[in-house]
């Protein structure tokens, strides 16, 4: 709630500096409980999904600009690609770094939200209640929880946070240097979350812009259309650099902007119904206090006084504080262009999105500056108020509002982690178990990619869940390296069923018999013809022979060469297939040698 009146004027500088001083103590001190209980909840957590792909995927290369562009479900988010390269450098699969990692992000996020609200606002004490909306709110816990939306999704907070903070300062100093500091954290946002950056950073600075122009506001010198003005250079350059990102990184996405359907109006209206009717209020309000998983299940009897909360809230502001409506349209435009458009236009099956908290991640600094915006004046404002409220009435009313928030925020965020818990059990299991195994492996053992169970990898982009990428970090470097290319065998092993030793590996998947009298697929010149298509992804082809002596071949498919060897005598050899072609070539390479080919088989390797 509003104070009764904004700060005095006149008050003594030393005190007014004594009291700036105890708010900012104050504020470190909640940062500081934002940071411990997030590590405690980090404690149970454990690597899940894309965790695992990305990790194999950093391992397996440099800090180049190749892999920091590298699409990941639509995302690019080379930020967020940095840190797990970092992580993964230091010691792969290491979760005390990984959850280090999301502390540190944490950490700089809450500060960026305090100096937003303390540039605007100034270190009084009313700051300290949408601080605390923004470190308690379960708003961005779940993409926090999970380390590989939480590198995407903290920085671009802090991103926003000192966007504004910024853009404020340029409004009122006209410094160049500040115009560019906001560049550079627009940058820093588009680096984190690229297509909802490029939306939600420039939407808020120029609603402060616009909305907040004018003497009255201590912001700019003019009205609405002076301040339009005396920015536009600086728009100009934010807008530029967005283009330019975007010119930069969108051919990345290759065909993935092109597959997307146009989703029906009633799948749309749907979707925005319960992420912005459902989820966001019971979230905003400390709840949802029961989860599905990662879905947020707010009951009715949540949902409802989360409604009332947040309507008197609104209706409170309103009457109190002039151009309160500013704040609450800020937050209106925010929430479906940023929170709702990307995600429809992103993902496929986005109705089963609504119930996840992550998604709304970036709307917690907004919130929490939206709600100052509303309540406190800003420094230089003239006449923020329109009555006074009772300054004891106003004062226990937003110690109320914030100790029931975070103590539900506590419930509902222990609720999430103990249901996440059980799920990450098994990932952290196998992966011990796995480390074991390959340790312990003999120099020069072929480890074929293998598809990881279920329960371990729930889902992953083509090959991105094979073992090559995500369990080779976990061997040793020589053994790594024939993971992730494995190399033509005649005994090939795999992990067992939960990564607790190596067993011999089969091909399973389409057969090819040869239709020609003697049981061998024809031999032309040295050449062999096998009628069977690869396609995209990773496959291993088996091809069963008899030779009199040893011999070398190229086996081709499509622009794939690669060169084996037919022992004496029968036996099966088995190719890596990661090409494409409409058949399979074999060339042998020493002249009148004959090798009889009497089947092949194409698929993936299972024990046998």
């Amino acid at each position: 709630m509003p104070p009764s009146h904004p700060a005095p004027t006149n008050a003594p500088p030393a005190r007014g500096a004594a009291r700036g001083r105890w708010v900012l103590a104050a504020a470190l001190i909640m940062i500081v409980g934002q940071l411990a209980w997030r590590g405690m909840l980090l404690g149970d957590a454990y690597f899940f999904g894309d965790d695992l792909t990305l990790t194999g995927r950093a391992a397996a290369s440099g800090l180049t600009l190749d892999y920091l562009t590298t699409v990941h479900a639509v995302h690019v988010m080379p930020v967020g690609l940095a840190v797990v390269w970092a992580v993964t450098a230091l010691d792969a699969y290491n979760w005390t770094l990984a959850a280090g990692s999301l502390l540190l992000l944490q950490a700089g996020a809450s500060l960026a939200v305090l100096r937003m609200l303390v540039v605007l606002f100034g270190a009084r004490v009313g700051v300290l209640a949408p601080l605390a909306v923004y470190l308690c709110a379960p708003l961005t816990l779940p993409a926090f929880h999970w380390w590989a939306a939480g590198v995407q999704a903290v920085p671009f907070q802090a991103a926003i946070a000192m966007a504004v903070a910024s853009h404020v300062m340029y409004l009122r100093e006209r410094r160049p240097a500040d115009a560019v500091k906001t560049a550079a954290w627009f940058l820093l946002g588009l680096g984190s979350f690229h297509v909802k950056a490029a939306v939600a950073i420039p939407l808020v600075l120029l609603a402060v812009t616009v909305l907040y122009a004018g003497p009255r506001f201590g912001l700019s010198g003019g009205g609405v259309r002076e301040a339009l003005r005396r920015v536009a250079p600086a728009f100009a350059a934010y807008l530029g650099l967005a283009a330019a990102y975007s010119a930069l990184l969108l051919p990345q996405l290759g065909d993935l902007t092109q597959t997307a359907s146009v989703p029906a109006p009633g799948q749309i209206a749907a979707f925005a119904a319960q992420l912005l009717g459902v989820t966001f209020p019971a979230l905003a309000v400390g709840g949802p206090g029961t989860w599905f998983s990662v879905m947020a299940a707010p009951t009715t009897a949540v949902i409802v006084p989360a409604w009332t909360a947040i309507a008197v809230i609104v209706a409170a502001t309103l009457y109190l504080r002039r151009g309160a409506w500013r704040a609450w349209l800020t937050l209106l435009l925010y929430l479906p262009l940023v929170d709702v458009l990307p995600v429809i236009l992103g993902r496929g099956e986005f109705i089963s999105l609504a119930r996840e908290g992550r998604y709304l991640a970036d709307a917690a600094p907004v919130l929490a500056l939206c709600l100052a915006l509303a309540t406190l004046p800003l420094l230089g404002e003239s006449r923020p108020y329109r009555r006074a409220a009772p300054p004891f009435v106003a004062h226990v009313a937003a110690v109320v509002a914030v100790v029931l928030l975070a103590g539900f925020s506590v419930v509902s965020a222990g609720r999430y982690a103990d249901g996440l818990a059980a799920e990450r059990v098994e990932v952290r299991d196998y992966l011990a178990a796995a480390r074991r195994t390959l340790a312990a492996a003999p120099p020069g053992t072929d480890v074929y990619p293998q598809r990881l169970p279920q329960d371990v990898l729930v889902f992953g982009l083509i090959d991105d869940d094979l073992s090559s990428r995500t369990l080779s970090p976990l061997a040793p470097p020589g053994l790594a390296g024939l993971m992730r290319n494995p190399r033509p065998s005649a005994a090939p092993m795999i992990l067992n069923e939960r990564a607790r030793g190596l067993v011999l590996a089969d091909v399973a998947g389409a057969i090819a018999w040869p239709q020609t009298a003697g049981g061998c697929f024809r031999q032309d010149g040295g050449v062999i013809d096998v009628p069977m298509a690869v396609r995209d992804g990773f496959q291993v082809l088996r091809l069963n022979y008899r030779a009199d002596v040893p011999t070398a071949a190229y086996v081709r498919a499509g622009r794939q060469e690669t060169e084996i060897v037919f022992e004496r005598g029968g036996g099966a050899v088995y190719v890596p297939m990661d090409g494409r072609g409409r058949s399979v070539r074999v060339e042998i390479l020493s002249p009148g040698t004959k090798v009889c080919v009497g089947a092949a088989a194409l698929g993936r390797m299972v024990a046998r």
